[in-house]
């Protein structure tokens, strides 16, 4: 059987709408999930939005 990727979970930061994706965190049994970053890349705020939550977001 063939592996399908995941596609990671993609946050969006709330102060210039950068889209960053999630750090993957590996855990037992070959789990993982997606962390939100830190800081943005473009800005250094830290405040982020989980993409798919993006379009109900009110800042």
């Amino acid at each position: 059987m063939a592996h399908i990727p995941e596609e990671p979970k993609r946050f969006v930061c709330e102060n210039c709408q950068i889209i960053h994706a999630g750090t993957p965190v590996h855990a037992s049994g070959g789990d993982h999930s997606f962390e939100t970053p830190t800081t943005c890349g473009g800005c250094g705020e830290s405040t982020f939005v989980e993409f798919t939550d993006w379009v109900h977001h009110h800042a």
